[in-house]
C-alpha cells in the first residue's frame, strides 16, 4: 500500500510541476522556409544546378556533332562510287570518332554525377547550417522569455500524421523567432497558409 502511496505522491509531484512549465511551439517548416538565408540558399544552389545543366548542354551538342560526323562517315565508308581506300580511310576515321565520342559520353555521365553529388552535399551543408542557426535563435527566444520547453508544431509521425494537432496562438513563438531570424532583412517572406500544413 505504502508503494502505490509513494507512486501516487510522485505522479502528483510531477503533475504539478508539468502543471507549471511554460511550453512553446515553432513551426520549424515555416521558419526554415521564410527564413531570408534559406532563400539566398536555396538561389545559390539553383545557380549551381543551372551552370551544371549548360554545360551538359555543351557536352551533348559536341556529341550531336561528332554522332552527325559518324553517321555521315559511315554512309561514305559504304558509298561504292568511293574507291577502297578512301571507303578504308572512312572507316578508320569513323572509329576514330566512335571512340572519341564514347569517351566524350563518359566524361559527360562522371561530370554529372560529380556535379549533382558535390551540389547535394552543399545543400546538406548548407541545410544542416540553417537548422542550426534557427534553433540557436529559438534557444535565445526561449531563454529570454522564461519558456522550459519548445516544441516543433510541424513535427509528423512516421505515417506522416501531424504530431500536434492545435497550439494556441499565445504560445506559438514561430513569427517572434522569425523576426529575430530576419531582423534587418526586408524581403519577409509572407507567411504559409494554416490550410496547407
Amino acid at each position: 500500500m505504502k508503494k502505490y502511496i509513494g507512486i501516487a505522491a510522485v505522479m502528483l509531484i510531477s503533475h504539478l510541476s508539468w502543471s507549471e512549465s511554460k511550453i512553446a511551439f515553432v513551426d520549424m517548416q515555416d521558419l526554415f522556409t521564410r527564413f531570408y538565408k534559406t532563400q539566398l540558399a536555396q538561389d545559390q544552389i539553383r545557380q549551381q544546378a543551372d551552370e551544371m545543366n549548360l554545360e551538359q548542354d555543351l557536352m551533348k551538342d559536341n556529341i550531336e556533332e561528332i554522332r552527325s560526323t559518324i553517321e555521315q562517315l559511315r554512309a561514305d565508308s559504304r558509298d561504292t562510287m568511293l574507291s577502297l581506300e578512301v571507303r578504308s580511310n572512312k572507316r578508320v576515321l569513323m572509329e576514330e570518332r566512335l571512340i572519341e565520342m564514347q569517351r566524350l559520353e563518359q566524361e559527360m555521365n562522371k561530370y554529372e554525377k560529380l556535379r549533382t553529388q558535390q551540389i547535394d552535399e552543399q545543400n546538406t551543408r548548407m541545410t544542416i547550417k540553417l537548422f542550426d542557426e534557427i534553433q540557436d535563435q529559438i534557444v535565445i527566444y526561449s531563454r529570454a522569455h522564461g519558456f522550459d520547453a519548445v516544441m516543433d508544431r510541424a513535427a509528423k509521425s512516421r505515417i506522416g500524421i501531424n504530431v500536434i494537432n492545435y497550439v494556441n496562438p499565445s504560445v506559438n513563438i514561430t513569427e517572434a523567432v522569425l523576426e529575430n531570424l530576419n531582423e534587418g532583412y526586408d524581403q519577409m517572406i509572407p507567411m504559409v497558409e494554416e490550410d496547407s500544413k
